[in-house]
């Protein structure tokens, strides 16, 4: 990705979460509130806590995305409309952003059945896949609420913006493009100059991403024409940034230090204007707080001595009673972690004696057999290579058995240092040569040229010894197994792909769990201890690394293993 390629991915973020509309849904609340039809209050000004204006100070607080007080006010409220109010607790928790209770609250079977209320359950729901990203299910309700008889041109106006973003963030450019036409018509005939000059400013971000730098300058040009005037410090900020950045882009560099100039005048002022915002914010909360001491005063002094006294003599109480039962909890568990950390210490002991000192033998034994080569029994061969291989299996599993207890007991030394990748991955498949050989198995590596790895090249190359054996047991003759790799920002994607049989999705879950249930048979039929994938797991973190592992839809297992980089010429 090239350099102006991510600075569109940070304009393009920016724009939408600091411009998109929503003011359908606070009209809505607004238009089923009594108190903002009947006083005119407005749907930003908050009333002082009581019943009556409790549903007016729920919807206020909704907009202010103060969803703790939202909810305190609706449970005050008592006089609303069941349908009413489950669009609000919809909007409260997708505030929250837990989903799954917004979306029952929308499916409310009342309010799906009344088709009144087509247009906001529309919306609702739309706004809903939107926020979970799930852009299909959204795009259904779009396109429902434009086939709505007589529907709002703000409503329908956030829905082109709406579908333009999405369509923006699938680079499908033409359908973008004609969301933001209309919506150019719409805000010329409205004479909406902050909605025009944000249009304006998206067809400069859908250009640029196209690399039409000129085409998308002309329309910043026009953004920056029309919000010139205004005194929406944001806006301009956001339109000179982008000008800042198409200018450089054009190698207009005199022209790109203005913008940039004019960019930081901006934030300057929106800083100030915060400040003095939240002056006037704090400024409001205390008038509201002093009326309400005025309403409640009266009350209030006749039990605050009883209140009070009963209430220091039952927190004396309490306090002493989860003082007691906290001791003894703390001399429990303090007697427990001793006794765990005796058996954890002895567990780790036994396991490095070991496998340590049957590492000698069974490697004196392989020698053995390999050093040994009979002239004319083909039988004898045969259980020879048997006998070899299965020496080297236990001789695998006694390495992982050592370096797993050694990390367990905290004494497995790690040395990082920059080092090359390919000769590791060559050096690792040279081990396993004949065992690739004897499966006919395909091996290829691709994409690794160049590439330092940052961390233990010792532990890394038990990391790709353990992946690499795995793909090998669970890949059937003649299949294929992949190396190759891909950049992610700062880190570098290494992915180990096979032809294998795969993971079932149970085992998937929990495949870095230590587990007898859980063991799966290769190739031949033998069962895997899934000893290697814990190891694997405690290598790639003690390298500031990651690792996951999923199936290949084409068959087979990919193993990622993320890990620090840099290229090299």
């Amino acid at each position: 990705m090239s350099i102006w390629k991510r600075f569109f991915i940070i304009i393009i973020f920016y724009n939408f979460s600091c411009f998109s509309q929503d003011l359908y849904i606070d009209t809505w609340f607004s238009k089923n509130c009594k108190i903002c039809i009947e006083k005119e209050v407005g749907i930003s000004s908050k009333l002082p806590d009581t019943d009556e204006y409790a549903w007016h100070n729920a919807h206020v607080s909704l907009l202010n995305n103060d969803f703790e007080k939202a909810n305190y006010y609706l449970l005050k409220d008592s006089g609303t409309n069941k349908k009413v109010k489950s669009i609000f607790k919809g909007y409260l928790m997708l505030g929250l952003k837990v989903y799954k209770k917004a979306e029952k609250h929308f499916h409310y079977k009342p309010l799906i059945n009344d088709k009144s209320y087509n247009e906001i359950v529309f919306k609702s729901l739309s706004d809903l896949y939107f926020n979970k990203k799930k852009y299909d299910s959204a795009i259904v309700y779009y396109e429902k609420i434009l086939m709505l008889p007589k529907t709002p041109s703000s409503l329908k106006n956030e829905v082109y913006e709406n579908l333009a973003y999405i369509n923006l963030t699938r680079s499908n450019f033409i359908k973008a493009e004609d969301s933001y036409r209309v919506l150019l018509i719409d805000y010329k005939k409205g004479k909406d100059s902050i909605a025009l000059s944000r249009v304006y400013a998206n067809l400069g971000n859908l250009y640029f991403e196209q690399y039409q730098d000129k085409k998308a300058k002309k329309y910043f040009d026009s953004a920056y024409v029309v919000v010139k005037p205004l005194r929406n410090f944001q806006l301009k900020s956001f339109i000179t940034h982008n000008l800042y950045i198409v200018s450089e882009a054009l190698k207009e560099h005199k022209e790109a230090v203005g913008y940039l100039k004019e960019y930081n005048v901006f934030q300057d002022s929106i800083q100030k204007e915060n400040t003095v915002w939240q002056i006037a914010q704090q400024k409001e909360a205390f008038n509201i707080e002093k009326k309400q001491i005025e309403v409640d005063k009266k009350t209030a002094q006749r039990n605050i001595f009883i209140i009070i006294t009963v209430a220091i003599l039952l927190l004396l109480v309490v306090i002493y009673f989860f003082y007691k039962k906290l001791r003894q909890k703390h001399q429990q568990i303090g007697v427990l972690n001793e006794e765990l950390k005796e058996v954890n210490a002895l567990k780790n002991q036994i396991f490095s004696i070991v496998a340590h000192d049957l590492r000698s033998p069974v490697a004196l034994l392989k020698q053995k057999f390999q050093v040994y080569e009979p002239k004319e029994n083909k039988e004898t061969i045969t259980i020879n290579k048997n006998v070899v291989s299965v020496i080297d299996s236990l001789s695998f599993l006694l390495d992982n058995l050592l370096n797993w207890s050694l990390s367990q007991s905290n004494l497995l030394f790690v040395q990082k240092d920059w080092f090359p990748l390919l000769p590791v991955v060559k050096q690792i498949e040279h081990q396993y040569q004949s065992l690739l050989q004897e499966k006919k198995i395909e091996f290829t590596s691709k994409d690794l040229n160049s590439v330092l790895i940052f961390g233990d090249m010792e532990l890394f190359k038990i990391v790709l010894r353990n992946c690499l054996d795995n793909a090998i047991k669970f890949t059937p003759v003649g299949g294929n197994i992949k190396i190759y790799g891909v950049v992610e920002s700062e880190f570098f994607k290494l992915r180990i792909q096979d032809s294998g049989v795969g993971i079932p999705e149970t085992v998937l879950k929990t495949l870095f769990e230590l587990d007898a249930q859980k063991a799966q048979k290769d190739t031949e039929g033998r069962k895997s201890s899934g000893l290697g994938l814990h190891l694997v797991k405690s290598m790639i973190e003690l390298n500031d690394g990651m690792i996951t592992i999923e199936n290949n839809p084409q068959g087979g297992t990919i193993v990622n293993i993320s890990i620090l980089h840099k290229i090299i010429a």
